[in-house]
């Protein structure tokens, strides 16, 4: 399995098999079939986004402590100042507004970054995840009306079938159209930067979609049930709703009680964003969280 890349690549969990020639849409609603969040609704609190001004994508985060920003490892960037930190419920408005003020209440500079040293983006295994999680250090103060997420406190909380919470900036809508691989330019840069996928493998491709994905920028929320459970990650059954690109390192909540507990980051899933969603189970790198904000914050 590779890893889901923030906005400008998704890889796969489960070959397309579709086999229409038509332009047809896999999926669409918010944050695939889920709803846009409001401004001041509970789970916005705490659910930032990640803009990467280099590289022009992006993800999605937690805020954990002041300052300190939860997300895939796969997000962190190559500099820190490379990121802003948004804290707003859309991106898009943050990013492109000409009022200074606006942006430097919402949009906060990263200054570090640490990755999960068990971190390999290399690893393509689909058993276990390989400690796709990291932690972003800003600067400036917290907008009001944000809080530190809660994190789950009871791992037994976790079962097969229990619904989770999901929210992210990430894509609403995916479409395909089978086309020629005989005739695509640049077949396998399209299908490494998840622009084509192919149920076969070079030389013989099988067939092939073009992908276009729209609507990221927007916070948005949904559920799904938990389908597999392993000590550091979680695996969602999201044949009816569930993250796509973009919802890279967002949280996946158990409420409970009234609260949203975090427990979860998004990692990776299907080619699609319509069979399996892949969430790295934070409580099991809790201790290592707790160790990383020490050592950045000092």
């Amino acid at each position: 399995m590779k890893h889901i890349l923030p906005l400008v690549f998704l890889f796969t969990l489960a070959a397309c098999s579709q086999n229409s020639s038509e332009q047809t849409t896999v999926i669409s609603g918010s944050i695939m079939n889920g709803k846009t969040v409001q401004e001041k609704e509970p789970i916005t609190s705490s659910v930032v986004g990640i803009y990467n001004q280099k590289e022009k994508f992006i993800c999605t985060g937690s805020l954990i402590a002041p300052n300190f920003v939860l997300t895939a490892a796969h997000c962190a960037p190559k500099r820190a100042s490379d990121v802003k930190i948004i804290f707003a419920t859309n991106i898009d408005e943050i990013i492109n507004t000409r009022e200074m003020d606006i942006l430097q209440e919402f949009a906060l500079s990263a200054v570090d970054f640490k990755t999960s040293p068990t971190w390999d983006p290399n690893n393509e295994t689909i058993e276990v995840d390989t400690g796709d999680i990291a932690i972003i250090k800003f600067k400036g103060n917290v907008p009001a009306g944000y809080t530190p997420a809660v994190f789950l406190k009871d791992a037994n909380d976790l079962k097969i079938g229990t619904t989770v919470t999901l929210a992210g900036f990430g894509v609403d809508s995916v479409d395909m159209k089978e086309i020629d691989p005989r005739k695509y330019r640049k077949l396998e840069e399209a299908i490494e930067y998840g622009e084509v996928v192919c149920t076969g493998r070079m030389p013989n491709y099988g067939t092939c979609y073009e992908i276009e994905r729209d609507g990221d920028g927007q916070l948005r929320m949904t559920t799904a049930p938990i389908s597999f459970i392993h000590e550091t990650e979680v695996r969602l059954n999201e044949k009816q709703a569930g993250t796509c690109n973009g919802d890279s390192g967002g949280p996946a909540y158990i409420f409970k009680d009234g609260v949203y507990y975090l427990f979860g980051v998004t990692s990776r899933g299907s080619e699609l964003c319509n069979e399996v969603g892949v969430y790295t189970n934070a409580l099991a790198y809790k201790s290592w969280i707790d160790e990383t904000i020490k050592l950045l914050g000092k």
